[in-house]
């Protein structure tokens, strides 16, 4: 039961499900429009989904072994994945003269994946532990008040992604510590208007 229920939660706090919702609070706090905020929403969607099909596909040509890229040694080629896809991503906000607050994060995002990257090579950090502590943490930077109830979602992420036996704690640990301290980084940036 404890097992099934950490699979479920490894599923719903998964990096790409969790993404999909950057864009829709970061541009409806900017500007204030639903509207916009979906249409990015929408964008962003596109590229996820494009990334999801590349590691579905990587399992189907035996190239990753699951759908969690388990493997330390396999990960390098599923960051330089998500680095490309960013990229082509942020070229795209360029071009259509996205929010900048998306570029902003974009740019974040990527340098982030070439610091797992380095981390990678010594330890296989939880990319869902430091997603979630990333992106909950940045809400209740945000939002404060009742968002920061969501904090408590790092360590039911944690537990499950042990229970499942996708990790070890320490590489729990430093997903979290790492996610909470390079959404910290990048809020101190753009409050101190470095990059908007």
């Amino acid at each position: 039961m404890r097992t099934a229920l950490a699979q479920i939660i490894s599923f719903f706090f998964n990096p790409v499900m969790l993404l999909v919702f950057v864009p829709l609070f970061l541009v409806y706090k900017t500007s204030g429009d639903v509207i916009s905020a979906l249409a990015w929403t929408g964008y962003t969607m596109i590229f996820l989904i494009a990334m999801t099909f590349f590691v579905i596909y990587g399992v189907h040509k035996k190239f990753f072994t699951d759908l969690d890229v388990s493997r330390r040694t396999q990960r390098p080629l599923l960051f330089l994945a998500g680095i490309f896809m960013s990229l082509v991503y942020l070229w795209g906000l360029f071009f259509l003269n996205g929010p900048r607050i998306l570029i902003v994060v974009t740019i974040g995002f990527i340098t982030g994946v070439l610091l797992l990257a380095i981390v990678n090579t010594r330890l296989k950090v939880s990319f869902h532990v430091a997603t979630v502590s990333a992106v909950f943490f940045s809400l209740a930077m945000v939002y404060q008040r009742y968002y920061y109830i969501t904090l408590l979602l790092i360590p039911v992420v944690a537990w499950a992604r042990l229970k499942v036996k996708r990790h070890t704690l320490p590489e729990a640990i430093v997903g979290a510590c790492f996610g909470v301290l390079f959404s910290l980084a990048i809020y101190i940036l753009i409050g101190h208007g470095l990059f908007l």
